[in-house]
């Protein structure tokens, strides 16, 4: 089978034209590509702010929680302080009441 100059440089001028192409769709997908990964690069940043921000609100809630147990044992031990001077102020009051019972009492009568 012989080729012919004129078939021979169609043929190049195919291949060519192909070639050509191939090497856009590559370039475009190279550019894809290098734009998807660049947007990977962004969203592990992101994650990674995510996971730092995580970290410190989780450390604040801690920290939150630890404050209202320290907190809820002093309003407890507030309550039975108050709870006592309560008891303290009702003896005080019953004694008072006593001893003006005792003064006002009319001499010579003792109850």
């Amino acid at each position: 089978m012989t080729l012919d100059v004129a078939e021979l440089a169609d043929w190049r001028d195919n291949i060519e034209a192909r070639v050509s192409r191939l090497e856009a769709t590559s370039d475009q997908q190279v550019a894809k590509a290098d734009y998807q990964g660049a947007l990977l690069m962004s969203m592990d940043e992101d994650l990674g702010k995510i996971q730092v921000e995580f970290r410190a609100q989780r450390a604040l809630l801690q920290a939150l929680r630890t404050t209202q147990v320290e907190d809820s044992a002093r309003i407890s031990r507030l309550e039975a302080g108050q709870q006592e001077l309560r008891a303290g102020q009702a003896r005080l009051l019953a004694g008072v009441e006593s001893i003006i019972g005792l003064l006002t009492q009319e001499p010579g009568s003792e109850n």
